[in-house]
């Protein structure tokens, strides 16, 4: 949040009427960001334990018995069982990918609009006021906004949930505490073997 905070005051202080339209836009722009850096960064999915009739289970057992099932001719049965197993998984599969994707997609269009409404903004403040602000004043207050708004998104991305974060600290202050079976600086045990 400071660094949105730092860009916007320097985006002020070159250019206060591109600032005060980035205010409105910002946002939309934030939007846009966050879908960005989930894209590139992706999402933290949790699997569970995969079992002998999971999609991975199927696979993994077909492979590793690769000579039976082509033995037994059971090839058609253990891709039946397969996506069997995959619906089973996902069933609304389609449904979320087309969401995720319009939802990616939307945040792509939202960020490239609002840029080209900045640059068409502050082209317009150039070519009107040309002795109040130059070219360098225009480009200092975009890139300090772009940057600031990629810190941001970055940041948001990094955040986790509070209970997510307590469970797995108490796991690694779990594994801190265990006693090992193995003491490396105990005097028991076989000597010189």
């Amino acid at each position: 949040l400071s660094s949105v905070l730092v860009g916007v005051v320097i985006s002020f202080v070159f250019m206060w009427p591109f600032a005060l339209l980035t205010l409105f836009s910002l946002p939309a722009m934030s939007f846009g960001a966050m879908a960005e850096m989930r894209l590139y960064y992706g999402e933290d999915e949790v699997h569970d334990k995969e079992d002998e009739n999971s999609p991975g289970g199927i696979v993994v057992e077909t492979l590793l018995n690769m000579r039976t099932v082509a033995s037994l001719t059971i090839e058609k049965q253990r891709s039946e069982e397969y996506k069997k197993a995959l619906e089973q998984e996902h069933p609304d599969l389609v449904k979320s990918n087309i969401i995720r994707g319009a939802t990616t997609g939307l945040g792509f269009a939202t960020q490239m609009w609002c840029m080209a409404l900045w640059f068409w903004w502050g082209g317009f403040l150039l070519w009107k006021y040309p002795g109040i602000w130059t070219y360098r004043d225009f480009l200092i207050s975009i890139f300090s906004l772009m940057f600031s708004l990629s810190g941001m998104a970055a940041a948001a991305m990094g955040a986790t949930n509070k209970e997510k974060a307590k469970e797995a600290a108490g796991r690694i202050f779990e594994l801190i505490d265990q006693k090992s079976k193995i003491d490396p600086l105990s005097s028991s045990g076989k000597k010189g073997v």
